[in-house]
């Protein structure tokens, strides 16, 4: 216990030299949070009020993922706290390390909460709701509230929150509406080249129709100057007029070997011609086995869409399919060749027992 006492009492000592002490301060944040001593909560949770903002902000960085390895047992004490401190920090920078606490919470009950800090007149607060929303709402999919503070960040004035909201919106969920288009729409010209990439990227996840020339463009350019997320959204729009393509710049940077090289091989086996019949009898294999698994309890497995934009959803025994859970996206970061169907079954089995529990 005194060991873990001391290592706060070194954390709050670096604030006079932080600038030149980052990692350490990092390393001795991560070694609190897993260590989680009741000592140092409540060292913490009391120093949420102290007139030092250091100290505040060092109670932030500790208290966001307090005792995670062993599910945050003490959520039930820290988020309040975080919360209320949060609305009565008027110094900028610990604010946005509270909110960014309070996202770290990723419990749907604390929603609200966080998106009251989506107007902040700070930039960097705007920034913590935009990078926290996504995962707020752990496994289930994002609230209206929630995807309208996304659509909002996304044309922020500050090109940080736009790129991190843009990518929430395009990436971090599977959700899809006219809204959310026209919000990535907006953003494919955008000033800031990360945030027109990843309003590229949604747009080709959802296999929006301007994507397709806006990824032939890309990538057609000279290989310096294409973007990693535009390789990744050929991947996802897995069309095979884009092989030509594709393969003159696997061909033009044969016997490289880095994220680019990669992601030209991934997209190039996605467009295969043949991917569409192997993924299909790959989905079929998958509700199979999940429907023998949940027999007898009344739930199957819906398939809605096509490769590979594919989603498994839990049936309701009435018929109906679930929605109050995200969805398996079963071609996340795959391709039919190779693909692991016995870790698909569980995770798909894991997903209707839940949406089972919530039923209940």
């Amino acid at each position: 216990m005194a060991e873990v006492d001391a290592r706060w009492v070194q954390l709050l000592a670096l604030g006079e030299r932080l600038d030149d002490a980052e990692d350490e301060a990092a390393e001795l944040v991560a070694q609190l949070q897993v260590d989680a001593a009741e000592s140092v909560l409540e060292l913490a949770l009391r120093a949420l009020s102290h007139d030092h903002p250091w100290h505040r902000q060092a109670a932030a960085w500790v208290l966001g993922q307090f005792g995670y390895p062993r599910g945050r047992p003490f959520g039930a004490r820290v988020v309040p706290e975080v919360a209320r401190a949060a609305r009565a920090e008027q110094d900028d920078d610990v604010r946005q390390d509270l909110v960014d606490a309070l996202g770290k919470a990723e419990d749907a009950a604390w929603l609200d909460d966080l998106l009251t800090f989506a107007g902040d007149p700070a930039a960097g607060v705007r920034l913590a709701v935009a990078m926290s929303l996504p995962a707020m709402p752990y496994g289930e999919p994002l609230t209206e509230r929630a995807v309208g503070a996304l659509i909002t960040l996304s044309a922020d004035t500050d090109p940080r929150v736009r790129d991190w909201a843009t990518f929430g919106l395009g990436s971090q969920t599977s959700q899809d509406s006219p809204a959310i288009r026209a919000a990535l729409h907006a953003r494919l010209d955008d000033d800031d080249p990360d945030a027109a990439a990843e309003a590229l990227l949604g747009l080709a996840r959802r296999g929006d129709p301007e994507a397709l020339g806006r990824v032939r463009a890309a990538i057609d350019q000279p290989g310096s100057d294409v973007r990693l997320l535009a390789l990744r959204a050929a991947g996802e729009l897995a069309d095979p007029g884009l092989l030509p393509s594709l393969r003159a710049l696997a061909l033009a940077w044969d016997g490289d070997a880095d994220e680019h090289t990669e992601a030209v091989a991934f997209a190039i086996a996605r467009c295969d011609p043949g991917a569409p019949v192997s993924a299909r009898q790959v989905e079929q294999r998958i509700v199979a086995a999940v429907d023998e698994r949940v027999a007898g309890t009344g739930w199957s497995l819906a398939s809605e869409g096509d490769y590979p934009r594919t989603l498994l959803l839990p049936r309701r025994p009435d018929g109906v399919v679930d929605g109050s859970v995200e969805p398996e996206v079963v071609w996340e970061g795959s391709t039919p060749d190779g693909f692991d169907v016995d870790a698909a079954v569980a995770r798909c089995v894991a997903v209707i027992q839940e949406a089972a529990t919530r039923r209940r």
